[in-house]
């Protein structure tokens, strides 16, 4: 079984995709990461020097060449990965696709605690990024309020995909 989390910035895909995997043995898999290491750049660099369409290419790329091979993972996706192309079809084809929601200000708080989301420079912009993004987002499997704290959200995951056994 794979587990997909979805969700925008600061919704805490990475953190629940950590204890997760450690609880049920699950192979870790950090999207972001992955195609950081690939190209040798941080996401930022490649937006700036190659530009979102060829970033959104290579997560296309990685969903049908490498994701779709994994088995027993739990997968942080980057926050734009299921929005772009038919994405969210290709994430629920290999795994359980839950959708971590915060709200807006959840998110902007979270997300100013890192360097790296220079995204929230411009709060309006992000806004309507955030507005646009949750409707492909709903489109995921489960839907987990991740704006309580992250013991709580990984229980509520737990709930829905595994029962109340543990």
């Amino acid at each position: 079984m794979n587990i997909i989390l979805v969700g925008f910035m600061g919704s805490g895909k990475t953190t629940i995709a950590r204890i997760l995997s450690r609880r049920h043995s699950l192979r870790f898999i950090d999207t972001d990461k992955l195609i950081e290491r690939k190209e040798g750049l941080t996401i930022p660099e490649i937006f700036d020097k190659k530009g979102e369409n060829y970033f959104r290419e290579i997560e296309k790329q990685l969903i049908q060449e490498q994701l779709k091979y994994c088995d027993n993972c739990v997968i942080a996706t980057g926050g734009g990965m299921p929005c772009f192309f038919n994405n969210m079809d290709r994430l629920k084809s290999i795994g359980w696709v839950v959708y971590l929601k915060t709200s807006f200000e959840v998110s902007k708080k979270r997300a100013m605690l890192s360097k790296d989301r220079p995204l929230f420079k411009n709060e309006k912009r992000a806004k309507d990024l955030y507005d646009k993004r949750v409707g492909c987002y709903k489109k995921a499997h489960f839907i987990v309020d991740a704006d309580k704290d992250k013991d709580i959200t990984v229980a509520e995951i737990e709930k829905k995909l595994f029962g109340e056994g543990l």
